[in-house]
């Protein structure tokens, strides 16, 4: 778990000296909810209007590994569990 971790944090700084104008870094959607909690929500508001956003526009996808019918919800934990899903794994009704 911690060569993992610092491999991720590796890559974000690798990503952040590229001369691309791009960056990357860590976001912690609970930051300030106890200690600034008015300032949590108008921050929480505006950043998830934006990605909503992304969403209605199509800009942003879900990358969906695997759809399953609810009664097929055993296979589909197996298959969320396996690590070999890229993606999420979706349960319709």
């Amino acid at each position: 778990m911690i060569p993992a971790f610092f491999a991720l944090v590796a890559r974000l700084a690798w990503w952040d000296l590229l001369p691309n104008r791009h960056g990357a870094s860590f976001y912690n959607v609970w930051a300030g909810h106890l200690t600034r909690p008015r300032r949590f929500r108008t921050r929480l508001r505006a950043d998830l209007t934006a990605v909503l956003q992304l969403l209605a526009d199509g800009t942003l996808t879900a990358q969906v590994a695997a759809c399953f019918p609810l009664t097929e919800a055993a296979q589909a934990m197996q298959r969320a569990e396996s690590h070999t899903a890229l993606g999420k794994v979706v349960l319709r009704p």
